[in-house]
């Protein structure tokens, strides 16, 4: 009988208990540069959605996360992937791929049918990410065409998604 590995890291559900370090990995793997990036526009009107974010901890130490949020596109709902951060200690062993898996079995289960992200290709194409079309989503504000993807989490859940990325509807 063999004994399986154990495992180094643990991959849970966001927490309020991890801000305050989930920011010092951000600080970390982009620094100050990273308030002012689109996605952070998004960030500040979208709706955080902790179940379906990760956070990667090395014992108590929170060590990456892999955050969603909620947003419309047009009018339609839909899910926004970022930031995705490993600190800089434990970059380059997979734990980056290990939480964007983590979060999207997490979407995939959620009912939404798609999500969008801006971040380099060769990171996010292994989980079927693809450009979104030019002219076919709105962010607010510039993004490199390449950078900007997006993957259905369900069958047709791509068709029709157009219009600008806004905040999501206030729950009734």
């Amino acid at each position: 009988m063999s004994i399986p590995p154990v495992t180094e890291y643990a991959l849970v559900a966001d927490n309020p208990r991890f801000d305050s370090d989930i920011e010092r990995v951000l600080d970390a793997a982009f620094g100050p540069g990273r308030f002012s990036k689109v996605s952070e526009r998004v960030r500040e009107f979208a709706a955080l959605d902790r179940e379906l974010s990760r956070v990667a901890l090395k014992g108590c130490e929170v060590v990456g996360c892999c955050r969603i949020y909620r947003v419309l596109i047009g009018a339609t709902p839909a899910l926004f992937l970022g930031p995705l951060a490993v600190s800089p200690a434990t970059q380059g062993a997979g734990l980056g791929q290990d939480l964007v898996g983590a979060s999207l079995r997490a979407c995939e289960a959620s009912g939404v049918g798609a999500v969008i992200v801006v971040g380099q290709p060769r990171m996010f194409a292994p989980f079927g990410f693809t450009e979104v079309p030019r002219d076919r989503i709105a962010m607010p504000g510039p993004v490199e065409a390449r950078r900007f993807q997006w993957r259905a989490l369900r069958d047709g859940g791509l068709d029709g998604l157009a219009g600008a990325v806004r905040a999501p509807r206030a729950a009734s």
